[in-house]
């Protein structure tokens, strides 16, 4: 944050406002090394002008308007918020100075903007992730200009401001604000990219942007960074993956819908292993639900199977018709239930939509066979019906070799869909290095 000028606390004058009721404020903030604004406002008088405030406090929140904070520095920089939120008032009665109040605030965004000393023509655009942790810095060339990241070897508290995704624009672009827009479309693509590299989700709460003789600062509240053991790339072989990320942007290997909502899934943090698992079968289901149509899901049409369905469900009453009188009286309830499950009949198995995107897709399954696809599909629906999978008593399958399975798939769906080859981390089976696409799927395609 050294560009911006805001890792030190800095003085402001300004006002408070929430519906009708305004105040003038002095006030200080600051960008914190996680990324968060942190304010202090020292303390005033309670007096009728400010005690808005506390009616604001004792009544409910959700009833008041939010409240609005904006101010100016000595030497220019502007801050303001939309939604400060105050987590203290801090009353206090003194014979001598009477009730002041000493409140503390956050919020979940805040925007700065400065004028700088030196102009410059051409626009640069910097997302601050944490937790990223590479060696060296990654670049990469492409027609908006000079993409690079760069994050730290070594870090200690992930949850801190380690590194950065940058834009360098070339040229002085015709359009500013068009190039802005698919800058931030860029990076929040190499964003998510890298969190699946990292296997955890890198958080941005500081977005700048310089052009010409300003900057303008964006400051977003963000969970707490957690990193991952199993990472898919070496934080010192990232390059290869970076170039991914951009050339996929720019040239998609083919069209993914929800690409960016799987990664989500895949790179979230889970501390238990059933959770690992329900993850990652979600980024499955996500990826064929997204990228299949209906046809697809369906055995057969959905007009030939209404007749199909039609027949069953007379087989289902003449059935029902021989029970005996003590459970006739359920009869109508029954059918009901078993109509309903009717329709599951005509969708096809997870494991056979995921062969046709598979397919579709050219991603190689080589050494992944399917009764380990359906063994870790049964162990998903174990934790999902009944809340665990191991039960007292019973031999059962290591839960962690589901999970490497159906992880290393998803691992291969997405490295497709990225149009990535070369070296990745593999868990099937044990840690490892392994290649994609497999040295069998190469072979093979020869």
């Amino acid at each position: 944050m050294q560009d911006s000028g805001l890792s030190e606390f800095k003085s402001f004058l300004g006002h408070l406002q929430t519906g009708d009721n305004i105040i003038s404020i002095a006030f200080s903030a600051r960008i914190s090394r996680s990324g968060e604004v942190e304010f202090d406002f020292g303390s005033f008088p309670l007096t009728d002008e400010t005690s808005f405030l506390m009616k604001y406090w004792d009544d409910d929140f959700s009833a008041h308007n939010s409240i609005s904070l904006s101010g100016k520095s000595a030497d220019g920089i502007e801050c303001k918020t939309g939604d400060l939120q105050f987590t203290a008032l801090g009353l206090e009665s003194h014979k001598e100075t009477g009730t002041r109040l000493s409140p503390k605030g956050c919020c979940s965004r805040a925007e700065f903007h400065r004028k700088l000393i030196e102009s410059g023509s051409k626009p640069v655009l910097r997302m601050h992730v944490k937790g990223f942790q590479n060696f060296g810095q990654l670049s990469s060339k492409n027609r908006l200009g000079t993409v690079t990241m760069g994050g730290r070897h070594s870090i200690d508290d992930f949850d801190t401001i380690t590194g950065h995704i940058s834009i360098y624009s070339d040229t002085e672009p015709a359009d500013l604000d068009e190039w802005r827009k698919t800058a931030d479309n860029l990076l929040e693509h190499i964003r998510r990219v890298m969190s699946f590299a990292s296997a955890s989700i890198l958080q941005v709460p500081i977005i700048e942007f310089f052009a010409g003789d300003n900057l303008d600062v964006v400051a977003l509240s963000q969970t707490k960074h957690t990193p991952t053991s199993m990472r898919v790339f070496h934080y010192l072989d990232q390059q290869p993956v970076f170039d991914a990320a951009v050339m996929s942007f720019f040239n998609p290997p083919f069209k993914v819908n929800n690409l960016f909502f799987a990664i989500e899934w895949f790179a979230m943090d889970a501390t238990y292993n059933e959770v690992f698992l329900l993850n990652a079968m979600t980024v499955l289901e996500n990826l064929i639900a997204s990228n299949l149509s209906e046809k697809d899901a369906h055995i057969r049409p959905q007009k030939e199977f209404d007749g199909i369905r039609r027949n069953l469900r007379q087989v289902i009453s003449r059935c029902v018709d021989k029970w005996s009188a003590e459970d006739s009286a359920k009869a109508a309830e029954a059918v009901a239930e078993l109509n309903e499950r009717l329709v599951d009949l005509n969708r096809r198995s997870i494991l056979t939509k995921l062969k046709i995107l598979a397919e579709r897709w050219s991603v190689p399954l080589d050494g992944i066979g399917d009764d380990k696809i359906r063994a870790a599909k049964r162990a998903r629906d174990l934790i999902v019906h009944r809340g665990n999978y191991y039960e007292d008593g019973k031999k059962i399958d290591d839960l962690w070799e589901h999970i490497t399975v159906v992880r290393e798939v998803v691992v291969r769906f997405l490295l497709m869909a990225i149009g990535y080859k070369g070296r990745y981390y593999s868990y099937l089976g044990g840690y490892h290095e392994s290649q994609f696409p497999p040295k069998t799927a190469v072979s093979n395609a020869r």
